[in-house]
């Protein structure tokens, strides 16, 4: 996969379900960032019983966010905010740009 095309949102599912469908050996390959494997740990820390040192730093889905001076970057502390976010990538058919209807 390339690394603009999914998010760490999605890696997050993406554990999930594999975690849920039996796979117990979960990563990535080329493209994969730091990022991606961390979301994986966060996804699956119940399982391991710990968070990684990063996540217990910033928090999860933002939660280091509920500090800002600004309300609508508070409004980005949660869970929902970040999985239902659509990212802009220019691409056809990404939220920024138009459909056409015909």
């Amino acid at each position: 996969m390339e690394i603009r095309a999914i998010t760490r949102w999605d890696i997050h599912k993406y554990a999930r379900e594999a975690y849920n469908a039996g796979i117990r050996y979960i990563g990535g390959c080329c493209g994969f960032e730091a990022y991606h494997i961390r979301a994986i740990a966060e996804e699956l820390a119940a399982e391991r019983g710990f968070l990684p040192p990063a996540s217990e730093k910033h928090g999860l889905w933002g939660a280091a966010l509920k500090m800002h001076s600004k309300p609508w970057v508070r409004a980005r502390a949660r869970r929902e905010y970040w999985e239902n976010l659509l990212p802009a990538s220019g691409r056809p058919y990404c939220p920024s740009m138009g459909k056409s209807v015909f």
